[in-house]
């Protein structure tokens, strides 16, 4: 009977009350899920435009990095020749200046060995100058014994 009921119900469009309320309950839980899901789809959207946000920031950052290396390699390309240029001067000035050290060294040696000559010459000049001096006074003295002799002879040979 109760099938009949059902069959005579639904061809009119109805539903028992039970069923009804069921239906009902399903309607208000499915509304309940549809909005969950619609917040959930919502969060997500948000979540998505968030990381898609996030992702061009990232590429925009590396985009930059990679132009910032493109011209760091360019900088680096541009001032390899002055850098080689610069290491093989640097090289040129070492050798030059060791070629300079052996010249002063050198140059010392032959300053050492002139001030030597120098202090020879030296000390012969002060030893020459004191015989010189020895010799004035030598010849000092010889010539006022000449002179003494002189008188002397002159007074012996000059009537008086």
């Amino acid at each position: 009977m109760r099938s009949a009921i059902r069959a005579l119900l639904g061809t009119f469009g109805l539903a028992p009350a039970r069923q009804a309320d069921q239906a009902a309950t399903g309607l208000r839980r499915a509304e309940t899920r549809i909005g969950d899901l619609e917040e959930r789809l919502v969060q997500g959207r948000a979540d998505a435009e968030n990381w898609k946000r996030r992702y061009e920031e990232a590429s925009d950052t590396v985009a930059g990095w990679r132009q910032a290396a493109t011209r760091a390699q360019a900088e680096l390309d541009r001032l390899k020749p002055l850098i080689d240029k610069a290491k093989h001067d640097l090289e040129r000035a070492r050798e030059a200046a060791e070629r300079d050290e052996a010249r002063v060294a050198e140059w010392k040696s032959l300053a050492q060995t002139a001030r030597g000559r120098l202090d020879e010459a030296r000390r012969a000049a002060e030893s020459s100058s004191e015989q010189l001096v020895a010799m004035e006074a030598k010849l000092d003295l010889i010539e006022a014994a000449i002179e003494v002799l002189d008188t002397r002879t002159r007074a012996h040979t000059v009537p008086q």
